[in-house]
């Protein structure tokens, strides 16, 4: 399998990416959230605008984004590992947004 269909696997594969974060100060802070993904390109999930991550996009948009099995044996362990900004969605952005979350949920057994 070339890295491309690995990476693609594991993204599939799982359901929550850890979300890095700072704030205006450079002061770290990372956040495991449930994710929905189209193309392996775009990542969305839903926050509160006051949790601490959704405050540090807010004053700071880079984040670091990782996505691995955390119940693999020691040592067998991969992941995805990227570096991206973020936004938050309004309009059309937010309705195709929500659209690729919910059906993704729905399929794990979430609600819309």
């Amino acid at each position: 399998m070339n890295p491309a269909e690995t990476a693609r696997g594991i993204i599939d594969a799982n359901r929550y990416l850890v979300l890095a974060t700072a704030d205006a100060d450079g002061r770290p802070w990372s956040s495991p959230v449930y994710f929905a993904h189209e193309a392996h390109r775009e990542f969305f999930w839903i926050s509160s605008p006051d949790a601490l991550h959704s405050r540090n996009i807010t004053v700071r948009p880079e984040v670091g984004i990782s996505v691995f099995d955390s119940s693999a044996a020691i040592g067998t362990g991969q992941g995805v590992y990227m570096s991206a900004v973020a936004a938050r969605l309004e309009g059309e952005g937010l309705a195709h947004g929500l659209d690729v979350f919910f059906r993704r949920s729905v399929r794990h057994a979430g609600r819309v």
